[in-house]
């Protein structure tokens, strides 16, 4: 009895030694990529990109351009996110450069990272007219003695807007305190009907379940090698402009 326990305790070390060592082969990162739609259009160039990271196992990483360190700490295992302010990005095309560095207790590996934008608004016009400003309206005023002329000058012309309002008669008895007075007196003020409030009741209980529905249904997270984006964007004369930038996401191999 006593050697089929043993036996039985040396198979779940066995086991349990080659899972860890399964785990440790497998490469340390599956998956790198743009995490959102792959087509969207907004009013503005977005705030932000988030690239996504999934790892096989625990690293601790630190996520940096080529002259500062953005964001440090650990991966789990899983889906990552790492999140790129993006302010400046979209000013105009251009490839940005970032490295990945990871450590899983031996193991040390670099990711480095092309962000590739080029944008695009040539012929594109979104028909919003140009923000012309019209000239304000003027008069000129002139006093003549005879055929003399005393004092001359130019002013721009300000329109009066006419504030005038008929009010119907009021009714009688009429006084600052009215409307509050007749609503004091209304007898049904403080009832309520029974029905309405068993319906609100069950309103909000239907809201809070489809609410707890809600929660626990989750989109998978879509990683994309490339993206597309749409915004708007005035141009020099003040016309509003169509801009389409496209996104590339490139990974190169492992830097040991």
């Amino acid at each position: 009895m006593a050697i089929k326990k043993v036996s039985l305790l040396l198979a779940c070390i066995v086991s349990l030694d080659l899972c860890l060592l399964g785990q440790d082969l497998l490469p340390l990162v599956r998956d790198i990529g743009l995490v959102g739609d792959e087509s969207s259009k907004d009013f503005a160039p977005p705030g932000k990109l988030i690239i996504g990271v999934d790892v096989s196992r625990e690293a601790f990483y630190k996520f940096s351009d080529e002259e500062n360190v953005i964001k440090a700490g650990l991966f789990k295992r899983g889906l990552n996110t790492v999140e790129i302010e993006a302010g400046g990005l979209f000013l105009e095309s251009g490839t940005h450069v970032y490295f990945l560095d990871l450590k899983a207790g031996d193991l040390t590996l670099r990711k480095e990272m092309e962000i590739d934008i080029q944008l695009d608004s040539s012929g594109v016009d979104s028909g919003t007219p140009r923000l012309v400003k019209e000239p304000e309206p003027e008069y000129e005023l002139s006093l003549f003695i005879g055929d003399k002329l005393i004092v001359s000058g130019r002013k721009a012309l300000s329109k009066e807007l006419s504030f005038n309002v008929e009010l119907p008669p009021l009714p009688d008895g009429y006084g600052p305190f009215y409307e509050i007075e007749k609503e004091y007196k209304n007898p049904l003020r403080n009832s309520f009907s029974i029905i309405d409030a068993i319906g609100a009741g069950y309103s909000l209980i239907k809201n809070m379940i489809d609410k707890k529905k809600k929660q626990k249904i989750t989109a998978p997270v879509q990683k994309h090698e490339q993206i597309t984006v749409t915004f708007m964007r005035r141009d020099s004369e003040g016309a509003a402009k169509e801009v389409t930038a496209v996104i590339n996401l490139k990974v190169r191999n492992d830097v040991i």
